[in-house]
């Protein structure tokens, strides 16, 4: 019988109560930073198990940053606060399972520049950098596959009384063999990068 591979090297998991682990708060942080997948030169890669199979921690982070190609940036979208959500669901068949990540974003005001965002976005791959109330960053989209708009959103709507709220409600969704956090660059990203950037 063949030697199985061993990807992974399993530990305990303890409830995470070092004092910085104790403060934990759901939700996500009202601006995200998106731009178009053609853009990015450089995406961060899957960890890889070598000479020795991977600590639980090294297998739930990207290695590297995410670069954009020369004379593109990526940029930021604010929404309105408490209204954001982002999940990392399971999915598939067995033997073929993978993980869907979901943003939900909602803005207040339907204007012309969400409407004209909607536009831009509308059947393109696009990414997403989303971090959470905890300070965690997650990134939506690969060298292969991006986020794109989903079509069961609830859209843009005035509301019906005084009282209710005129807003655009958007969803985001994003299919991945493994799930992720991202631990790279989330500053330099939002410059017009330079020459050198391309791989």
């Amino acid at each position: 019988m063949p030697e199985v591979t061993r990807c992974f090297e399993l530990s305990d998991i303890d409830l995470a109560l070092s004092c910085a682990e104790q403060d934990n708060m759901g939700g996500i942080v009202p601006k995200v930073i998106y731009g178009y997948c053609e853009d990015v030169a450089t995406w961060p890669t899957r960890p890889v198990a070598t000479t020795d199979p991977l600590t639980l921690d090294a297998a739930g982070a990207l290695v590297g940053d995410l670069v954009m190609k020369t004379g593109t940036r990526a940029y930021t979208f604010e929404f309105t606060d408490d209204t954001g959500s982002f999940t990392i669901k399971p999915q598939g068949e067995p033997g073929g399972e993978s993980f869907l990540h979901e943003l939900n974003i909602t803005a207040a005001k339907t204007r012309k520049k969400i409407l004209g965002f909607m536009n831009a976005v509308k059947g393109r791959k696009v990414f997403f950098l989303v971090e959470d109330n905890n300070g965690q960053w997650y990134l939506m989209g690969d060298k292969n596959h991006g986020a794109r708009m989903a079509n069961d959103s609830d859209g843009s709507t005035t509301g019906a009384a005084y009282t209710e709220r005129n807003q655009t409600t958007l969803r985001f969704q994003y299919s991945s063999p493994r799930a992720f956090v991202y631990e790279g660059d989330t500053e330099n990203v939002l410059t017009v990068a330079s020459s050198g950037n391309e791989s």
